[in-house]
């Protein structure tokens, strides 16, 4: 017997809870009839009609197949959470390395030696964290290597009080999702107590790519760049990979286009000077970073 996919699924979920008296006779709802034999399709097989307990019979037969009442379900679970409201876990709509983020956390807050370490945790688990110590950054890394090694940057007095108070988040990129960053932001966006307190901020590379990435994550209200990108810029040019930055002209069209504050002058100043340094040559060679906020602070 063939089993309900998830799209047609929610196609009955639609009707039942609309009470919709018809819906379009499309292929998802040719096999439903096949499967259920609810409703009268027309004369012209263009429609499916229902009527009497029609919606109930569809209700009815949808949770027999698996498990999931159209009235009261939520998609937007982990599939383990899902597991234990009904049988088709996989319609859940957060792949479980969705559902993780791979972050450090401030040095005091670990046992000794354990915050040369990181770890990887539910986002729920994550904000529950940012929430009991009260953390007042979520800083977002771009390059796994350049967040495992974190503690070996070089940063000005300003940034160091910054990480003090930081949970540290690796972006996400093969075996870790970067869904599971961007749902962090998202949940710390709409708590109403997060939202207020915690500023996120990105430590990216310094290229086009890098600034783009910055300006799309939620809420991000300063980069971590090199201290000369915001003074002069010839100091780094012996970092620079030119060639790497003529590559990057999506990304160089991106950052012309939008609103970009008090990043604008970094931005222009790339892309005058054709600048792509990674993170990784900002660690080689010791170079002072330091915090440049997205909008100038009110006086």
């Amino acid at each position: 017997m063939a089993k309900l996919t998830k799209t047609q699924f929610n196609a009955i979920k639609t009707v039942v809870i609309n009470r919709s008296p018809r819906t379009k006779f499309s292929n998802n709802w040719q096999k439903v009839f096949e499967q259920f034999a609810i409703g009268e399709p027309d004369g012209a097989g263009k429609y499916l009609y229902f009527s009497g307990r029609d919606h109930d019979l569809l209700r009815e037969m949808a949770q027999v197949d698996t498990g999931f009442d159209v009235q009261n379900i939520n998609f937007n679970q982990p599939r383990n959470t899902l597991a234990a409201q009904g049988k088709k876990e996989k319609y859940a709509n957060i792949r479980p390395d969705a559902n993780y983020v791979l972050i450090h956390l401030p040095q005091d807050c670990y046992p000794p030696l354990a915050g040369q370490y990181s770890l990887r945790m539910t986002v729920e688990q994550a904000v529950a964290i940012v929430a009991e110590l009260q953390l007042q950054h979520v800083i977002v890394v771009e390059n796994l290597d350049s967040f495992d090694g974190i503690t070996h940057f070089s940063f000005d007095d300003n940034l160091k009080a910054i990480f003090q108070h930081a949970m540290v988040v690796y972006r996400g990129s093969g075996m870790h999702s970067p869904a599971g960053c961007k749902r962090l932001l998202d949940e710390i966006a709409h708590d109403e107590t997060l939202q207020t307190r915690v500023k996120v901020g990105a430590f990216t590379d310094l290229d086009p790519a890098g600034i783009q990435i910055a300006h799309l994550l939620q809420d991000c209200v300063f980069v971590i760049t090199p201290v000369s990108a915001n003074e002069a810029i010839q100091p780094l040019l012996k970092f620079n990979d030119a060639d790497d930055f003529d590559k990057q002209w999506r990304q160089q069209h991106y950052l012309n286009k939008v609103e970009l504050h008090g990043w604008r002058n970094l931005a222009n100043c790339l892309q005058q000077y054709r600048i792509s340094i990674k993170q990784q040559h900002m660690l080689a060679h010791g170079l002072l970073l330091t915090a440049l906020p997205i909008k100038t602070p009110q006086r």
